[in-house]
């Protein structure tokens, strides 16, 4: 039985989808696994477009961190030397 040209079409399309990797969304949809040791590294080392910025030295973790195969959201980092961290490293954005 000859296949159609739709149906081949199709299957190129499921073949292609399953074998490009997902793309990280900016927002908060996007996931970010850490490899840090402490909780704190983990949230130096998630990137700027995972945090939204409140005010100055304040930021909301704006994405689900994976730390230690645990999701962590919601974080609110103001002043200190994390707030101060994120400052430097976040503060053009």
């Amino acid at each position: 039985m000859p296949l159609h040209c739709n149906q081949i079409s199709f299957a190129l399309i499921l073949l292609i989808g399953a074998t490009v990797p997902t793309i990280a969304e900016e927002g908060p949809n996007q996931t970010f696994t850490c490899t840090a040791k402490t909780f704190n590294e983990c949230l130096m080392e998630a990137p700027c477009s995972a945090w939204k910025r409140s005010g100055p030295k304040e930021y909301k973790l704006d994405t689900k961190i994976i730390f230690r195969g645990k999701p962590v959201d919601g974080e609110t980092i103001s002043g200190g030397t994390i707030g101060d961290a994120l400052e430097t490293k976040c503060g053009n954005k």
